[in-house]
Formats: C-alpha cells, structure tokens, sequence
C-alpha cells in the first residue's frame, strides 16, 4: 500500500483557510503573542491530536479514530500520510526529519525514518513496546529531551483493566533502555521538555494541573512542582497536549488554549471554536499556532515563534517493516538482506545457534498472489519427505487480521537456485512455520521461518510476535473436507 496519498482527501478540499475570528483573550498581554484571528484549515475528521512540525516543510497531525496521520502542506494540500497508524496519538519530529508517534492501539512508540518526499520510509524502528515484561496501556504523548533520548506517557483511555499497575510517565535513553520516572499521578497526559533541557512538564489531565520536574540527569527526574492549576469554570478539564515558543512560554489545552509564561503565570486566552486538544508551533517562519480540536485543524498568527527541533531521539529497537498493506516488527537480531528474486517482499536472515551460519534460519514475506489457502497449506506440505514429517496446524487473530498457522518437521526439501528451476535439496532436521495472514488492510500475505529445528524452536515466539500473534490465543485448524 502506498501510505503517501498525494490526492485530496473526500469531504476535506471544501473546506481550507476558513477563516473563523477567535473570541477575545482573556489577557490583553497576548496581543505580544498573537498577530491574527483563528482560522479553520480543516475540517470533516472524527477527533485530531498530536500536531507536530515536520523539518520537510509541512504539518503531520493524527485523526485517531480514523486511524491514521494526516499531511497538510504550506499550499494546502492535504493527504494520508500513514494509514493504518495504530491508533497514532502524539507526534513529534527531529530536525532529522524522524517521526516519533505513539500508537495507542499498537501500545508502543516508534521511530519512523522519511523519504525524500517527506513520504514514510519502509523501515523504522520500535522504541518502546513494553514494561517489566508487560504492554504498555496506551501511549499518549511524547517529547524529545535534547540528550538523545525520550519521554512519553503512558494513560489508561481503554474500557478494560490497565496492562501497567500505574498510569505512567516513561524514559527511552539513547541507548534504547526503558525506565519508570513517574508512577504518581492518576492520568498524565501531555508532556513537554524546556527548550534548555532542565525540566519536563507533564499534563496532570484530572487535576488540571501542569507539573514541572528537574532534569537532574537523562531520565532522572527531581521532585515535581505544580507551577499552574487550570481554574474549573473558565478551564474545564485538562490540560491535555502543550507545546512551547521560542521564549519557553506554555501553551496548554484546556477548554481554550491557554498561554502562560515559562513560569506558569497566566498570560492568557486563545479561544478556539471546538475544544482544543493539542497544539504546536509550524509554518514557513515558525510563527503559526495550529490546534487540533476535535474534528478540524485551526491555525493562528502568531508574533512569536518555534522552539528549535530536537537533533535526534532514540535510535536502536526491533525494525518496524511495513510490506505493503502488511506492518511487521523484526527483531534486531535479525538481519535485513535483499530478497533472493521478484516473489519475495522481504528476507531476513535468523541467528542459529552460537551466531553458526550453518545453523541459521531464514525469514521470508511474500506478497499475495493466486490459490486458496488450502492449495497454499498442501504446497507447503508437500515441501517435507512424507517418510518423516510431522505437521500441526493452528489459527488465531492478530490486530492486523486473521491468521492459519502451518507447522511441519522432518526432512525438507530445500529449494536451490533459481525457482523457475524448481530443483531442491533434502535436508534432514529441518523446520518450517508458515503463515497465511489475512491483513484486514487487503490480502493474504504469505510469511515463513524455516530452518534447523532447534534455530526455528528458539525463535519461534519471536516468529508470532512479526505481525502479532500469540500462541495462546490459537486453536487447532483442519483443513476443510474437498
């Protein structure tokens, strides 16, 4: 799947550069602040959130039950930067031109790397996708400290029980380690590092608070201080996302956007016609405010302007591969090769025992293409010597769809050369995991390990784990009577 649509999108060309004049603000002190009236950029999505910059020249912003990123260029161009997105929430860039995104339905953050289009690259990388051995609860926001490394938070907005025993604040260092530095408030929400890297602020929702913590070293927090407490009439619930200007002013979303200085202190108001949720400096100069808030994207003149972009973030983590309409996560061990001819998507090459090549495996995705899946499983079948060959079956769900499961031991007949060629090889001892994966994004995509028994035995949860599955949740699958 292209994830880089260049056309416009159904129901959103009608509506560009409204423009809707913002009510007064509260504080006369803005008119330093604010050089013109709000206006409406888009409207006719479900609920936007995390806007953020991108150093290419346009603005990246999540329409999260849509599930998917949306793209506004300086001309007003507007397109589906990445469908599915896993339920993006937070965003932000590097001045590298990185995406850093939190996939709510995912229940990580990652890294996406983008082409010279500013399209999304094929491979990113996974920087955080569990806790103590357990998946997060849904990580929300997100901010790069300047040191090569990043906070997030990490919220319970699901209808079930939370995976993690806190509603947590994270830190990925550079290296890629994962640590708890806030386990103490009851919903934090949106999160920001001070432009001199000193402090983290985080949006304390349910008490409309915004808390500030000393930096004391990379992902080693002080006590924190409460510096501003929304008023309940005026502000409502929140806050929920904040950004910073070049002069460390605060801008939080509250029932309006409210603006206060570096210390906390209350500037002012900018009244927004739908409740805001998130907001970020962007434009050509830097000095556009725009404001996700609910359905539509609204942007303001602004007299001040952006922060300067983080250098980088966090770096290492499984690969993150999108195979066309298909999202795989690979691990690191792993390594890429280029695919032995035209059927082959991908190939990756799996450590065996001891790092020995005689003992590796190899991971292969293959695209759709023509056959049922019983004519798919008989072929695969048929790859192994009767004689000695043991077969289980499974199926199961992932969140990218369904799947069957093919499991077979013994002697395999390992294909040599090209495959026009059909030649093969016996090898006694072998293993083959082999799935049909029916992506819910269109088609059925065809994925198998194989490999020395033991090598296939050691990764086979890692196997599950490319596209999602889980060997509890699977039941035993019969091929269907002809």
């Amino acid at each position: 799947m292209n994830f880089h649509t260049r056309s416009l999108l159904t129901g959103l060309s009608t509506l560009f550069l409204l423009t809707l004049s913002a009510r007064p603000a509260v504080s006369d002190d803005l008119s330093e602040i604010v050089a013109g009236p709000v206006e409406k950029v888009i409207g006719d999505c479900e609920f936007t959130e995390g806007p953020a910059w991108h150093p290419g020249g346009f603005l990246l912003f999540s329409d999260i039950p849509n599930n998917r990123i949306l793209r506004v260029d300086v001309d007003g161009g507007v397109s589906e930067w990445l469908k599915p997105s896993l339920g993006a929430n937070g965003l932000t860039c590097d001045a590298k031109g990185n995406v850093y995104v939190c996939q709510g339905e995912g229940r990580r953050v990652v890294r996406l790397q983008t082409g010279e289009n500013g399209e999304p690259h094929p491979i990113g990388r996974v920087l955080a996708a569990e806790f103590e051995d357990k998946p997060f609860n849904k990580p929300n926001d997100l901010a790069l400290d300047g040191a090569g490394g990043l906070y997030f938070t990490d919220p319970n907005y699901r209808q079930e029980d939370a995976v993690q025993p806190v509603e947590g604040v994270y830190y990925v260092s550079a290296d890629g380690d994962v640590t708890r530095v806030v386990d103490d408030l009851p919903r934090p929400n949106g999160v920001l590092v001070t432009q001199d890297g000193g402090a983290l602020l985080v949006a304390n929702i349910n008490e409309r608070e915004i808390i500030r913590y000393p930096i004391e070293e990379p992902g080693k927090l002080g006590a924190g201080e409460v510096i501003f407490t929304g008023e309940e009439e005026a502000d409502g619930r929140g806050p929920d996302g904040m950004t910073l200007d070049a002069e460390g002013n605060i801008y939080a979303t509250y029932k309006s956007v409210v603006v206060l200085t570096p210390e906390g202190g209350l500037k002012g108001r900018i009244e927004v016609p739908e409740k805001p949720a998130n907001c970020t400096f962007g434009g050509d100069d830097g000095r556009t405010l725009y404001i996700t808030a609910r359905t539509s994207l609204y942007s303001a003149p602004m007299q001040q302007s952006a922060a300067d972009f983080r250098e980088s973030g966090p770096k290492t983590g499984d690969l993150l591969v999108r195979a066309q309409a298909l999202e795989l996560v690979i691990p690191s061990a792993w390594q890429a090769e280029a695919p032995a001819n035209r059927l082959r998507l991908a190939q990756f090459a799996v450590p065996g025992e001891e790092d020995d090549e005689e003992t590796a495996g190899e991971f292969v995705v293959f695209p759709p293409f023509g056959g049922s899946a019983t004519d798919n499983i008989k072929r695969w079948i048929d790859q192994f010597d009767p004689e000695d060959r043991k077969l289980a079956m499974y199926e199961g769900q992932a969140p990218q769809g369904d799947y069957i499961l093919v499991q077979l031991d013994g002697t395999y007949f390992k294909p040599v050369g090209p495959p026009i060629q059909r030649k093969t090889e016996p090898t006694e001892g072998m293993r083959m995991l082999a799935v049909i994966f029916s992506a819910e994004a269109g088609g059925n995509f065809f994925l198998k390990l194989t490999g020395p028994e033991a090598t296939v035995d050691a990764a086979g949860e890692a196997f599950r784990k490319t596209f999602g599955g889980d060997s509890e949740g699977e039941t035993e699958y019969t091929l269907p009577e002809e």
